[in-house]
């Protein structure tokens, strides 16, 4: 009997947050303003220039994640070079 009316308090809960409206815009970037400041200042200060923001246990994602990266990059410079050098010597009378 009690499982009963916790499910009707708690859909009568969701029922009435769907009838009140939004924070308007400026409230929400406010909101979101004061709990970015507060994560920054929870969060773990460097200890030294140059102190790795994140634990060691990421540093093979991360070295895994720029290879990926970069050679998409590479991959990506050297298809607009391709196309650049085509596209120069196709203008020329040869």
């Amino acid at each position: 009997m009690p499982n009963n009316i916790a499910d009707q308090s708690g859909s009568l809960a969701l029922s009435a947050r769907h009838n009140v409206p939004p924070l308007p815009h400026s409230v929400q970037e406010h909101l979101g303003q004061m709990l970015r400041a507060d994560y920054f200042e929870q969060s773990e200060k460097p200890r030294y220039l140059g102190d790795p923001a994140l634990p060691l246990e990421f540093d093979p994602y991360l070295y895994r994640l720029e290879q990926k990266e970069r050679t998409l990059r590479i991959m990506r410079v050297r298809e607009q070079g391709t196309k650049a050098v085509a596209e120069a010597l196709s203008g020329l009378n040869l």
